[in-house]
């Protein structure tokens, strides 16, 4: 990972993901990293003890012990990895050809991904996310469908036998689905039981399937099973992408890009 210039969110997002991948850091080895003063490097991890994404101790900050089941709120989310998210976003825009129909998962990436899709002419969008169905520009020639459903308590997305039939009785070009984790083994997962039924079925109901996660998902097992690598057509993700993990994907079968 290379070292950015000194933009402050930015900085702290790089912050997140150095101590994710070295489990502990220490300010003075921060400071250094990032061409700071260990005073910046000080606010700064204050600043993401606050926000849940690391655990600050004394002399520096390890990472959270979280487990598969935990799940950042949407508004910390949508903090975190913003600029890999758009990347993710735009290359996923660049896949999608007018008049194509598209599913989209819920999440902040694939909100990304509906942002990215304003100005593509006359495609059908379906989604179980709240959020984008509220929020997501989409082009006048176009039309935006929200599965009906059960919204989750505290969430934007809508889960349950309602969505899942909705889901099945759709055949669409391409899917983008998020997760939570990929782990050593080529196993998709999430966080939770109540989405897995409809990101199998998104999945499936695509010519082309898609799994949009930004790297700090690689390498973590969440706690319920999507699919494996292999069931998928692609792997989109950012090009912080571990080398070990990125070659042990690829050992798997899995294609994999990095944008």
């Amino acid at each position: 990972m290379e070292p950015l210039p000194c933009i402050p969110a930015e900085r702290q997002k790089r912050m997140i993901a150095y101590v994710e991948e070295h489990t502990s850091a220490q300010i003075r080895e921060l400071a250094e990293y990032f061409s700071v003063s260990e005073a910046t490097v000080r606010r700064d991890l204050d600043d993401l003890d606050r926000q849940g994404a690391l655990r600050r101790t004394h002399g520096g900050a390890i990472k959270m012990d979280r487990s598969t089941a935990y799940e950042h709120k949407l508004a910390d989310k949508m903090r975190l990895m913003t600029a890999e998210k758009q990347r993710i976003a735009a290359r996923a825009a660049a896949m999608v050809h007018p008049g194509d129909t598209v599913l989209l998962d819920s999440g902040t990436t694939t909100y990304f991904i509906a942002q990215a899709l304003a100005g593509h002419e006359n495609l059908t969008i379906i989604t179980n996310d709240l959020h984008i169905g509220y929020q997501a520009p989409i082009h006048p020639s176009g039309t935006l469908i929200v599965a009906g459903g059960m919204r989750r308590q505290g969430r934007q997305e809508l889960v349950g036998t309602d969505t899942e039939n909705f889901i099945r009785d759709t055949h669409v070009d391409i899917a983008f689905v998020g997760a939570d984790g990929i782990d050593l083994t080529g196993s998709v997962t999430n966080a939770n039981f109540a989405e897995v039924g409809v990101k199998k079925l998104m999945l499936q109901a695509a010519a082309r399937s898609v799994i949009a996660a930004d790297h700090t998902k690689f390498g973590r097992r969440a706690l319920a099973k999507i699919c494996d690598v292999r069931q998928v057509d692609l792997l989109l993700t950012d090009k912080n992408l571990d080398e070990e993990m990125l070659a042990r994907l690829k050992k798997l079968n899995a294609s994999v890009e990095t944008v």
